[in-house]
């Protein structure tokens, strides 16, 4: 907020507007808070129970189709998702809902490709390798818009509701099945987080790319689109949880009560941040993307934005935390968030400056990033393999969805070729972790 501030004194946008951003991010503050506080009395001890119901599983295959039930459903309920399918159907002339319904089937392949690993004990390093591949393969047949598109439907897929799910559905499976290890903790979100670009890459071969110039949009009914998308996302994950229970967890009422009242603050922030987001905070975003676009220090610019929003991010400080604890300390908390905070504000640098320039196309970044990461993997051991990829996934929060998206699609001065951004901010940690765990290794050598 203070930087928006600072950088309205160059811009100059009107009064009306900036009253609505700051009302917007107050509003962003305050649903994120009441969000993130019923994800944690209830979406996480959700998915720590469904990760115990699949470890009871005796049959593979009962894993397999139940983690693509439940991946689906979580997926469906990202907020991260939502607004990026609202930006995404400009381009491919789908409808923002057939958009996440293709985006979290993706996820929820993948997750049930992620809970087989854990079952089979197979390295993530291997699982990785495959997945990428694969990917590098579809790139070669798709458009470079269609590549920004999927890669950034990976990075606002794991956001502040699956991200959360995913790990504590991981853990419960891993600590029932006997292999709690520091190996078999992390990974999940990093295999979950390919589902949507080889969703999203198929998606971008059976539809058209339209370069679409922004157009002043007006927001008249913020609240009423907040309340419908919100139902949408968490009706189905509390219904799923109402059935099991009543069949299966048969959790003891006070605690039911605390994941109902977890389930409604989740609810109520969703409602909140989506609405705010909506009525004004994107837009200026846009204005200020349009207002600097031919500015000198933009690159500096979008540096000092990537080092913030790292910070702001709720779901980097629980993975920072988790890392620490499952290690027992021997990886800091403080380590994982300087490696975060310079990959994101790098990425977020490389991604004006690829909008800028002409002959900069997505995978020239992308690919070798990944090619090199995957390379990496090969040396260091596995946990920080788990963790890099994990963390790609956490970086790139409602914060990048939101206010960096929007404010790349104002430079770029069209919808299409302002994505991609997710995709550098998704990349760019998933690299420096790598790095880390690297020199981890040397110093403990």
């Amino acid at each position: 907020m203070v930087l928006v501030l600072i950088l309205n004194f160059f811009v100059g946008v009107g009064s009306s507007l900036l009253i609505n951003f700051l009302l917007g991010s107050l509003g962003v503050i305050l649903g994120l808070s009441i969000f993130l506080s019923g994800i944690d009395l209830s979406i996480s001890k959700i998915g720590t129970m469904m990760g115990d119901f699949l470890a009871r599983f005796n049959k593979i295959f009962k894993v397999v189709l139940f983690g693509i039930f439940i991946g689906f459903v979580i997926s469906m309920a990202e907020p991260d998702l939502l607004i990026l399918a609202s930006q995404v159907t400009y381009t491919v002339g789908l409808s923002p809902w057939i958009i996440v319904a293709i985006i979290s089937l993706g996820v929820g392949i993948m997750i049930s490709i992620g809970l087989y690993r854990i079952f089979k004990e197979i390295k993530i390093s291997k699982i990785m390798w495959i997945l990428y591949i694969t990917i590098f393969a579809l790139m070669f047949i798709a458009s470079e818009t269609g590549h920004a598109i999927a890669f950034d439907a990976s990075g606002a897929t794991t956001g502040a509701m699956t991200t959360p799910f995913i790990i504590a559905l991981g853990l419960g499976v891993a600590n029932l099945k006997g292999d709690y290890s520091e190996d078999n903790s992390f990974g999940l979100v990093g295999i979950a987080s390919t589902g949507p670009i080889i969703a999203g890459l198929l998606m971008s071969l059976s539809v058209g790319d339209n370069l679409l110039e922004m157009e002043a949009t007006t927001h008249t009914s913020a609240i009423a689109t907040g309340f419908k998308n919100a139902t949408f996302a968490i009706v189905p994950i509390a219904l799923v949880f109402f059935i099991i229970n009543a069949k299966y967890f048969k959790t003891a009422k006070d605690e039911f009560t605390e994941i109902l009242l977890g389930l409604f603050y989740t609810y109520i922030g969703l409602i909140i941040f989506l609405s705010s987001v909506e009525g004004g905070f994107m837009e200026l975003a846009r204005i200020l993307g349009e207002g600097l676009r031919d500015s000198k220090f933009l690159p500096l610019v979008a540096f000092i934005m990537g080092l913030v929003v790292v910070l702001a991010e709720p779901a980097v400080a629980v993975l920072a935390e988790q890392v620490e604890d499952v290690t027992g300390g021997s990886i800091a908390r403080k380590s994982i968030l300087k490696a975060l905070s310079i990959g994101v504000a790098t990425a977020v640098m490389l991604a004006i400056i690829r909008i800028k320039s002409e002959n900069f196309a997505l995978w020239m970044v992308i690919v070798p990033g990944f090619l090199i990461s995957l390379l990496i993997s090969l040396k260091i051991p596995q946990i920080f393999v788990g963790i890099a990829f994990d963390s790609g996934g956490v970086a790139s929060g409602p914060m990048t969805a939101t206010f960096i998206l929007a404010f790349c699609q104002g430079v770029a001065g069209n919808v299409a070729d302002g994505f991609g951004v997710i995709s550098f901010v998704a990349m760019m940690p998933v690299l420096t972790i790598m790095i880390l765990g690297y020199l981890y290794k040397k110093g403990a050598n």
